[in-house]
């Protein structure tokens, strides 16, 4: 893979678990996806995170957009059929609660199958409509210094098959940083977003939070303005350099387009 494809999410968490040693070249669908590191239990209700799960298994993020859209990364969605996914909306658990719905439809950025790992968007139309709050998409996704959160799924040590996700959502208050803190990873300005945490060390989006959401705004306010995508550094340790962000606001057109939202 090229050097810019250490992306966060995945399918295949069960053979991490089972002790199976991912090959530091896997393809972006082999990788376990990004979890949140040196953040803590989520402190509010996000009525509109989904878990997005593989045959009953946590597998990457996701964010409700639209009673029937849910949107999430590209990579998280690589090879799968629809009805190999399904979505666990709204409960803090991934395991229980909330809303279940399956997938009708995969509708991925044409970007990514050119740009790759840029374009790393893609929206689920659910198999019905779901009752929980939408979240809305912001206007712009901010300047550098702008507050954050992001939140997600998943063990919360720094480094590949290092223990087992935790059940309850985490969350970590971010902050936008300037692009060049992710350049080692050929980051798209225009459409990507670099994504600092207000914390020293190792507190950062990592393998299992992909296609979660970044947030600005605040509890009854939040706004969605970005997806997770992937380290934004070579050192795949997470926390070690800021992560990268697809930019959803400036898909808004196409998030339009085709989900009507």
């Amino acid at each position: 893979m090229s050097r810019t494809s250490l992306v966060l999410g995945g399918l295949v968490a069960l053979a991490l678990a089972a002790g199976a040693a991912p090959a530091a070249t896997a393809a972006p669908a082999d990788d376990p996806g990004a979890l949140i590191v040196g953040g803590h239990e989520a402190t509010e209700q996000y009525d509109w995170m989904a878990s997005l799960q593989r045959q009953g298994q946590h597998s990457c993020g996701a964010s409700l957009i639209d009673a029937e859209w849910a949107l999430t990364a590209a990579h998280c969605v690589q090879d799968v059929a629809p009805a190999d996914l399904g979505l666990r909306i709204g409960s803090p658990d991934h395991t229980s609660g909330g809303e279940e719905a399956g997938v009708a439809e995969i509708v991925v950025h044409p970007d990514y199958a050119t740009k790759s790992p840029n374009g790393d968007i893609a929206l689920l139309k659910l198999d019905h409509a779901v009752s929980k709050e939408p979240v809305q998409l912001a206007d712009a996704s901010g300047e550098v210094g702008t507050e954050s959160r992001i939140i997600g799924w998943g063990v919360t040590c720094p480094v590949r098959g290092c223990g087992e996700p935790p059940v309850r959502l985490q969350e970590l208050d971010t902050r936008v940083v300037d692009d060049a803190q992710c350049s080692l990873s050929a980051i798209d300005g225009p459409t990507e977003i670099c994504t600092g945490s207000q914390q020293v060390l190792l507190s950062n989006a990592c393998f299992g939070d992909s296609g979660g959401p970044q947030l600005e705004g605040g509890p009854g306010n939040w706004r969605l303005t970005g997806v997770t995508s992937r380290l934004g550094s070579l050192v795949p340790v997470c926390g070690t350099a800021p992560s990268i962000y697809t930019d959803a606001t400036a898909y808004r057109d196409w998030i339009s387009q085709v989900a009507g939202v």
